[in-house]
Order: structure tokens, then C-alpha cells, then sequence
């Protein structure tokens, strides 16, 4: 089942669905960035969950991705890492990294690649092996925003994942809905489903949701929970519910830091996993 997942971190800093990011900074710099110089030595030792759906694309929390899009003419730089590590007899520990490039196409229409170029595996049943690993694409078109006629954000998503890892398949995304719903300026709420179709006749359903709060400007608490479930052609299905919980952090208009830890609280026919995770968004 695990094919189905990604290493994809989908983080959006500059989207907030209100007027966080026009906030003035200058007061709480100091403070942040000393806090975050003490998260700095994450950016090496932690790197994206296991996650699912589609790649390339953004969001404003650490899994869930949300309906708004990059601005246009915009890009965001996101490299992405992640620790996993697996509750089985022989003590696997996976690393993974890479880098998402997202593009505001349209007022409305983001396209992005998630190109994973760490993929590393370790255990006491085998040697440590490293790869490169795939690349995902993806696109979300928004088809309108919260506001007076509409109660919440609602957006398309889907993507294909050009395998590049050994035995690893080919996955299509061919379709997903993403909404977004603000309660109030600072709590807010990210859902979405996406179905998808492997190469070797299996197929996939992944649904996700995540409520986001803001403590100050530049703080956000975000809890998260994920259904996955896979139906592989000749084969028991499997399945994976899990929940994550972490925070973004605003350093300064142009990039966000988001750290979540993801563990496993239910795998049927699946090794329980607990994945640590970090991102580091850069807009241009």
C-alpha cells in the first residue's frame, strides 16, 4: 500500500486565507528568528512524511493541502525531508528528501513537481540502500473562494507520479476535491480526498483534514488525520489511518518552517510508521 504515498510536504506560507501575512513583522522578528535558529539543526536531521495524493502542490498547514493557489506569476521552493521510522522486527529506519517547485499559473491554477532525491532505507534484514526517488506532478484549479456567496473554498486537484525508483509503479491522480473553511481569522479548516490509479491495476483512495490556530502573527498549532486505503489486483487490501500534530512558523514574508510529527494509529495489513517531518517554503 505504501506506493501509494508520497514524499510530498505541502505547505503554502504566503496563502493564509486571511490577513495574517499582511500583518507587520518587524515587532516579533527577533524573537522568531531566535527561535528558529534553534530549529535549523532539523533542516539536516529530519525529512516529508510518508505522505499521499497528489505532488507539486500547495497548502497552508503539513499534510492537507488547501484550496487557495499560488499567487500569480509566483513560485514557491519548498525542500522537504523526513525520518521514518517502522515498528517491525527489523528495525527500519527510512530517510527521504526533495524539492517541490509550485507555479501560480493562473489567478486561480497552480502546476508543480515534487522531484524526491533522497531515498534511503536501513535495517537489520538488509544492507542500507539509497536511491533517487520519483518525481510527482500535480495541479489544483480553484474553482471559487469563501466569501459572501460561497461558505467555504473549493478547488480541483491531480497529478501523476513518473516512476523513477527501482520497482517502483507508475501513479495517476486523475481527480480530487480540496476545501477550505475559515471559522475566524485565525482557525481554519483544510479537507480533501483524491482517488488514485496505480500501473499494476491497484488502486487507491486517500482522504485527509486538518484544523489550523493561530496563536500570534507568526504561529500556527495544526492537528491533522488521514485515511488511506489501497485495493491491489489480486491481493488482500490494506489500509492506514494516522494523525499528525505540529506547527508552522512564519519567519519572515518569504519563508515558513513547518515541523509535524505523523504516527500510525491504525494499519490494516501494514507495518505501523512514525514519520518526523520538516519544510522549509521559500516564495518568490
Amino acid at each position: 500500500m505504501r506506493k501509494v504515498f508520497k514524499n510530498v510536504q505541502r505547505i503554502s506560507p504566503f496563502l493564509f486565507q486571511f490577513d495574517i501575512r499582511n500583518l507587520k513583522y518587524n515587532n516579533c522578528v527577533d524573537k522568531r528568528w531566535s527561535f528558529f535558529l534553534l530549529l535549523m539543526p532539523l533542516y539536516f536531521l529530519v525529512l516529508p512524511p510518508e505522505t499521499y495524493a497528489v505532488g507539486g502542490i500547495s497548502g497552508s498547514k503539513i499534510i492537507v493541502p488547501s484550496a487557495e493557489t499560488v499567487l500569480k506569476k509566483h513560485v514557491e521552493i519548498e525542500p522537504f525531508f523526513a525520518l521514518e521510522l517502522v515498528d517491525d522486527e527489523d528495525n527500519t529506519v527510512r530517510f527521504g528528501g526533495g524539492l517541490r517547485f509550485t507555479l501560480g499559473a493562473l489567478d486561480n491554477l497552480e502546476i508543480g513537481a515534487n522531484v524526491n532525491y533522497l531515498d534511503f532505507e536501513d535495517s537489520d534484514l538488509i544492507q542500507s540502500d539509497s536511491n533517487f526517488g520519483d518525481i510527482e506532478s500535480g495541479l489544483k484549479y480553484r474553482f471559487f473562494d469563501e466569501g459572501e456567496r460561497f461558505p467555504f473554498s473549493l478547488a480541483y486537484q491531480g497529478g501523476v507520479t513518473f516512476p523513477v525508483s527501482s520497482g517502483a509503479s507508475w501513479i495517476i491522480e486523475p481527480g480530487g476535491l480540496i476545501l477550505t473553511k475559515n471559522f475566524t481569522e485565525r482557525f481554519s479548516l483544510d479537507a480533501d480526498f483524491v482517488v488514485a490509479v496505480i500501473e499494476d491495476d491497484s488502486w487507491g483512495f486517500v482522504t485527509e483534514a486538518g484544523l489550523g490556530y493561530f496563536f500570534n502573527e507568526w504561529f500556527q498549532a495544526v492537528v491533522e488525520s488521514a485515511y488511506a486505503f489501497e485495493d491491489p489486483d489480486g491481493e488482500e487490501s490494506s489500509s492506514v489511518i494516522n494523525v499528525t500534530a505540529g506547527f508552522t512558523a512564519t519567519a519572515t514574508k518569504w519563508l515558513i518552517i513547518v515541523v509535524g510529527v505523523t504516527p500510525d494509529v491504525y494499519a490494516g495489513n501494514e507495518d505501523r510508521n512514525t514519520v518526523i517531518s520538516a519544510a522549509f517554503t521559500f516564495f518568490f
